[in-house]
């Protein structure tokens, strides 16, 4: 894992759960340390080009980590390098990320 995607993910972490791997947000639709919807489980099973992951395994810390740096590291190789980007890939993967979202990830960033 680069170290930027390293620091992107424990920055996601403490954005969308304050590190509570029993987070429950969105109406339920989110779950995990890093909130993932089942779409999130889809596209990384996509990336990684077969079915590795099931719903339940976003309630799993270390596996909801795996699943991120696969879709991350996908945006990394096709040039999103930019930290605050690349998290906000992680937000909204193929369109706009708010600017709200943005100025929580530079935050936890440090920026």
């Amino acid at each position: 894992m680069t170290n930027t995607i390293a620091i992107v993910i424990a920055a996601l972490i403490r954005i969308e759960s304050a590190g509570d791997p029993g987070a429950v947000g969105d109406g339920g639709r989110a779950v995990g340390v890093l909130q993932m919807w089942p779409c999130a489980v889809a596209e990384a099973n996509r990336l990684a080009g077969r079915q590795l992951w099931t719903l339940d395994d976003r309630w799993n810390q270390q596996l909801s980590i795996a699943m991120c740096k696969v879709t991350l590291e996908w945006h990394y190789k096709r040039g999103v390098t930019d930290p605050v980007e690349l998290a906000c890939r992680w937000r909204n993967p193929y369109s706009h990320c708010p600017e709200w979202y943005a100025a929580k990830v530079r935050r936890a960033l440090g920026r």
